[in-house]
């Protein structure tokens, strides 16, 4: 960091991107679903690579939890998304995710949740709802909304792009914005992690 330089926000309480997700909308939508994949390539648990044939632009998503020694804890929701992506494969392209997925999706979604109401953020029969410890926490993902908009005004784009799960479920920037490759290019270099 040079001078004058702010500090790197931190996501508060040390939240994922889908439980900041859940807090903040009081759902689980699908750009939960892309942050949690973004979140877990960042872990090096998850390889997200612009596909290297075809017509049309497509991204390979690669299983590496066996191959790393990262030592990352999967919350449930996690370990159920990878392991519905990659059932009986190592590897899968974007473009073949279909409607069996969908079971793997609403499983990620319930999980989500009741992680969300395990933790006292939302109400267990109205899980839309938050809890007064789920306002509190909310006060401060306004607040880290805040200085990630505050980062990316000031043009720092190696700590946004550290932060790219968040920034995708905030809606701040589109994918190149944040350091990710449009598998339409012609520079095949790997997402930035």
């Amino acid at each position: 960091m040079h001078a004058g330089a702010q500090p790197v926000p931190t996501p508060p309480e040390g939240l994922r991107p889908a439980q900041l997700g859940c807090v903040l909308l009081g759902q689980t939508v699908i750009g939960h679903v892309s942050a949690t994949l973004v979140h877990l390539a960042q872990r090096d648990l998850l390889d997200i690579d612009p596909a290297a044939d075809g017509t049309d632009p497509d991204w390979l998503l690669t299983d590496v939890r066996s191959t790393g020694l990262t030592g990352e804890v999967l919350a449930d929701f996690e370990a159920t998304l990878l392991d519905g992506l990659f059932t009986n494969q190592r590897a899968v392209r974007l473009s073949e995710v279909n409607q069996a997925l969908i079971p793997t999706l609403n499983r990620f979604r319930a999980q989500v949740r009741r992680d969300a109401v395990r933790h006292r953020w939302l109400r267990r029969w109205h899980r839309d709802t938050r809890t007064a410890r789920g306002e509190l926490l909310l006060r401060k993902i306004h607040r880290f909304r805040w200085d990630l908009r505050a980062l990316s005004a000031g043009g720092d784009s190696e700590s946004l792009v550290s932060l790219a799960p968040y920034a995708i479920v905030f809606g701040l920037a589109g994918a190149s914005a944040i350091g990710v490759r449009d598998p339409g290019d012609s520079d095949q270099t790997r997402t930035t992690r």
